[in-house]
Parts: structure tokens; sequence; C-alpha cells
């Protein structure tokens, strides 16, 4: 008998347990559920929004390589790329789209608008990337050919990424352009230096410092 008022007992412990605590327990073990299955859920998002990013960057790059860029080649480009800065502007993707933005508008003289997809680009991204020192890089050309030289000299700040040869090339394009020669010749030399350690093709800057010899 005192077996089974102890196993009553346990039995009625149990009962209490549950009334107070199973709510509870099964809320959690429902919102565990859904955590799983909300990330997985957004993890099949990620890829396929990365897919779908990549098919319009891919297609981007198909019109921007054929031997000859047309008006419809130009068209289709601006679309995609469009839609990669509006609907994926988180992605790298939409990040080399307005790099190649800027370039067609280069091309069709419109600095205005590749100043505006560079800073687009430098806003996007954090500062000490490579991808920040590309597009600084660029944005400095073309402030330069609009005239802001010391604007463009302002971005070209020394940094130890892959761009500090091209950044310090064209520190002494717009140097020499201010008749400063000295300071151009440096920045050659500098640029020549980090070519012939990364084993790139020095030919133009030796031209250059050619140039500049006394």
């Amino acid at each position: 008998m005192a077996e089974l008022r102890t196993e009553e007992e346990q039995v009625e412990a149990l009962k209490r347990w549950w009334d107070e605590n199973g709510k509870s327990l099964l809320a959690g073990i429902a919102i565990a559920i859904l955590g799983v299955v909300g990330w997985n859920y957004y993890q099949d998002q990620q890829q396929v929004s990365a897919e779908t990013a990549s098919a319009y960057y891919q297609r981007l790059l198909g019109n921007a390589t054929v031997a000859q860029v047309g008006d419809a080649q130009v068209s289709a480009i601006k679309q995609d790329a469009a839609t990669l800065k509006t609907e994926f502007e988180d992605s790298a993707y939409a990040q080399y789209a307005a790099l190649m933005l800027a370039k067609l508008a280069v091309q069709a003289d419109d600095l205005t608008q590749a100043e505006n997809e560079l800073r687009w680009v430098v806003s996007q991204v954090d500062a000490d990337t490579d991808m920040a020192a590309l597009a600084s890089v660029r944005l400095a050309q073309v402030l330069h050919a609009q005239g802001r030289s010391d604007q463009a000299l302002a971005l070209l700040v020394d940094a130890d990424d892959v761009w500090q040869g091209r950044r310090q090339e064209v520190k002494g394009d717009i140097l020499l352009s201010q008749g400063d020669k000295t300071g151009a010749r440096k920045a050659f030399a500098a640029a020549l230096q980090v070519a012939q350690d990364q084993g790139a093709n020095a030919a133009l800057l030796n031209l250059k410092l050619d140039n500049l010899a006394d």
C-alpha cells in the first residue's frame, strides 16, 4: 500500500508539474521548430537571391563584352544594372554593375552620371575594402576630368591594398597635369615599385618616368 501511495503521489506531482509547465514547454518546442523552419527558409531565399543576382550580372557581362557594343547592348546593360542596384543593392553584383554604368557614362562623356555611380559604390561598401579603393581611384579620375583636381588628389590616400599601384599612377598623372613634375615623378616611381613587386606590366610607367627624366 505504501508503494501504491508513493506511485499515486508521483503521478499527482507529475500532473501538477504539467499543469504548471506544460503550456510553456509546448510553446518552447513550437518556437524552436519555427526557428529552424524560419532559418532554413531564410537560407533558401538567400541562395535564390544570390543565384538571381548572378544571372542578371552574367547577362550584363554578356552584353558588355560583345565585339561591338551598340545602343541595344547599352540599353540592356542599363536595365540589368538598374535591377541589380534596386533589388540586390547589398550584393557585390550591384556594385560591379554600378562600375559598369560609370564606365558607360564616361564613354558617353557624362561625367556627372559617372561620378554619381562611383559615389554610390563608395557609399555601399566599407571604406577599407578593395571595392572602395577601386571606386575611389576611378572617382578621382572622373573628378580630375571635371577639373576638380584637388578633390581628386584628396581621394588618393596611400593604402596597402591591391590598387595602390594604380592609385599612385593616377596621382602622378594629376600632379603632372598641374605642372608638379617632381611630385609626379615620385608618384610614378612608387607605382613602378608596386608593379614590379606584383609582377605586373610596367612598360607604360617606365615610359612616363623616362619622359620626366632630367
